[in-house]
C-alpha cells in the first residue's frame, strides 16, 4: 500500500465535524497537526484529530489533542468507550481484540477487524461514535 502524505493534495478530504477533524485515510499522524498548525486552525475552534489507517484485514485509528489544554484524556476516553462496547454481544467478540495505547494527548486504536455489524463495518461505527462524542 503506498501512504500518501501530501496534505495540499488532500485538503478537500478534510472533513470538519464540530471540534474534530477527520484526516484523508493513511495520514501521518504527525503530518496532519502540522498540517493544520500551518493553515492556522485555531486550537480553540478545534480539539481533536481523527485519521483511519487501513492495513489489510485490520485497521486502526489514530486520534491526536490538538487543542492540548482542553478535552477529553483520550487514553481513559477510548478505554471507556472499549469497555461500553463490550457490553454489546454482537460486538463482545471484536472488542476484546481490540488494542489500545497511549496517553492523554494520543491515543491509537489498534486491530479493528474489517467485519460488518448489523451492516456496518465496525471501524465505521467507533469512527462514526468517536465524531459523535468528541464533536
Amino acid at each position: 500500500m503506498v501512504e500518501n502524505n501530501n496534505l495540499r493534495e488532500e485538503e478537500k478530504s478534510v472533513r470538519l465535524y464540530g471540534k474534530v477533524a477527520v484526516m484523508p485515510k493513511n495520514s501521518k499522524a504527525s503530518n496532519s497537526y502540522s498540517y493544520l498548525e500551518k493553515i492556522k486552525i485555531s486550537k480553540q475552534k478545534l480539539w481533536y484529530i481523527l485519521v483511519e489507517n487501513q492495513n489489510g484485514d485490520n485497521d486502526e485509528i489514530k486520534m491526536i489533542k490538538y487543542n492540548n489544554k482542553k478535552g477529553v484524556n483520550l487514553k481513559i476516553f477510548v478505554d471507556d468507550l472499549k469497555s461500553y462496547y463490550s457490553n454489546n454481544e454482537n460486538m463482545k467478540e471484536y472488542i476484546d481484540k481490540l488494542e489500545i495505547e497511549g496517553n492523554d494527548k494520543f491515543s491509537i486504536i489498534r486491530n479493528i477487524e474489517n467485519v460488518d455489524i448489523n451492516g456496518k463495518k465496525l471501524l465505521t461505527i467507533i469512527l462514526g461514535d468517536l465524531i459523535t462524542l468528541l464533536k
